[in-house]
């Protein structure tokens, strides 16, 4: 309230020394102060300064004595700091009068004002851009005056013209101008693009994970043997992953170039690098990364087939950097084939998943079996002598002998003489088809009217050997296994 009447003690007093130095009636425009007309982020009041941005249009309301439509043009501003020399400021209550500086042509006046009674106006200034090298500028307001006969004001000598601008004494007309606050888009089309970019990244991270893990031999197996939805995927899929190397510096191409946008457009906004790194980090973490390679390692396929068109797109766009460099990786790495897996691999396979296939015990028992056939030996596989069920050469085919024949399970017994080692014969049981039990047949008799022909092999014969040997001889593969270790040491015998 002091400084406010300071001013108005200091305007009428002008006022008076207007009037008596024209000898006219007339009354004199005094100046009070200025306002912002209107207030946003950008232009707004700060400890009694008025901040605004470069290359704007600002309204200020101006406040006074008589003010008029030519008000305007009392109005100007400048860049220097009113300035008092040591021991030469003025005491409280005193009123100077000081020639402003040289007024800048960087904030312009416009020539008109919307007038609200005589005592306040509005009026418009343009606010011209600053140097490359400032980032905010200070401006002082001066009002013109008519010179007083034989005025001094200020120490030292201080020539009036006839019409004098001075600084204005109120403390609230200083004008800040601040940098331009720019973006490289327009910030409503930055935020959508913003969103648009982290859709892109977490396309391209969950892409190369989804396509990259579906190697060449898997998506022929898929085309052959999957479902038809699986069938159609893969055929969409497959030329594409074709050219591994290519879609894989495409897909890292594009996923680079989106992050790095990103991270400018969010500088752009957030006027500070830090906190960009850590919200374009955070952002590319969670919806870059996390949520679509979580989604794409559980259906790579779909997602690949249903986005195969833009995989194709920006293959299409980054083709001048990434081709060269998949051809390069081409001639340094090779070409791709894809996971192969050899025998053991396969049967571990099998092994691994059998809770999760539809295999039963017995297919899986099966495959494993041929899978092993080429690695595993007689001896691995063949019965152990004492757990086979054979029958004396001199036995006689009564009742009892027919019985625990029948009861064994066996369709081909080994028939030995002295040592159980010594295997001399096979029975078949068809062969006591049309034996009675109450003739009490020997043996022999039946044996050396079928003689059945023994085949002995050494233990360390291949099993695959052996199934050619049976293919030859139209021998079954169901038959019993027994170990020689004895008279013929390292032999067993089939049939």
């Amino acid at each position: 309230m002091a400084a406010l009447a300071l001013l108005v003690l200091s305007c009428l007093a002008s006022l008076a020394r207007g009037e008596n130095s024209s000898g006219s009636s007339s009354p004199e425009t005094v100046i009070i102060g200025l306002r912002l007309e209107d207030t946003d982020d950008v232009s707004y009041m700060e400890n009694g300064a008025l901040r605004v941005s470069e290359r704007t249009r600002v309204k200020l309301r101006v406040y006074g004595l008589n003010i008029n439509n030519e008000t305007w043009s009392r109005i100007a501003f400048t860049e220097h700091e009113r300035s008092w020399p040591a021991g030469s400021s003025p005491g409280v209550g005193e009123a100077v009068l000081q020639p402003c500086g040289i007024r800048t042509s960087d904030i312009i006046i416009l020539p008109s004002i919307v007038l609200h009674r005589s005592t306040s106006g509005i009026v418009e200034i343009d606010i011209k851009p600053l140097r490359k090298t400032e980032k905010s500028k200070s401006y002082y307001l001066c009002t013109s005056l008519a010179a007083p006969p034989g005025a001094a004001t200020g120490p030292g000598p201080q020539p009036w013209t006839e019409t004098t601008w001075v600084y204005h004494d109120g403390e609230d007309t200083k004008v800040i101008v601040g940098e331009e606050k720019k973006f490289l888009l327009p910030f409503w089309l930055q935020v959508i693009f913003i969103g648009l970019l982290l859709l892109l990244s977490g396309m391209f991270s969950g892409l190369n994970l989804g396509l990259m893990a579906l190697d060449p031999m898997e998506l022929r197996i898929v085309q052959n043997c999957g479902t038809e939805k699986e069938k159609n995927y893969a055929k969409r899929i497959e030329p594409v992953r074709r050219q591994g190397n290519y879609l894989l510096c495409s897909l890292l191409l594009g996923n680079v170039l989106v992050n790095t946008t990103l991270t400018i457009l969010l500088d752009d906004i957030a006027g500070s690098g830090l906190v960009a790194v850590v919200v374009s980090t955070i952002g590319i973490v969670i919806f870059g990364e996390i949520v679509p390679q979580a989604i794409c390692s559980r259906h790579g396929l779909a997602v690949g087939a249903n986005t195969i068109f833009l995989t194709k797109f920006f293959m299409m766009m980054t083709f001048p950097a990434s081709f060269p460099v998949s051809k390069l990786l081409d001639c340094v790495l090779g070409q791709e084939i894809g996971t192969v897996y050899n025998r053991e691999k396969l049967l571990e396979m099998l092994r691994v998943t059998d809770p999760y296939n539809d295999l039963v015990k017995e297919e899986l028992n099966i495959i494993q079996g041929a899978l092993e056939l080429r690695t595993k030996t007689v001896e691995d596989v063949m019965t152990p002598l004492r757990d086979c069920f054979m029958i004396a050469g001199d036995g006689v085919l009564d009742f009892n002998a027919m019985s625990e024949i029948m009861e064994s399970g066996y369709t081909r017994i080994p028939v030995y003489e002295g040592e159980r080692s010594n295997i001399v014969d096979l029975l078949f049981v068809k062969d006591l088809a049309f034996v009675d039990p109450d003739d009490c047949t020997p043996l022999k008799t039946i044996t050396r009217f079928y003689n059945h022909p023994l085949h002995f092999v050494f233990n360390d014969t291949k099993l695959d050997a052996m199934l050619e040997e049976f293919k030859k001889g139209g021998l079954l593969l169901s038959v019993l296994l027994c170990a020689d270790g004895t008279s013929r040491p390292g032999l067993t015998v089939f049939d």
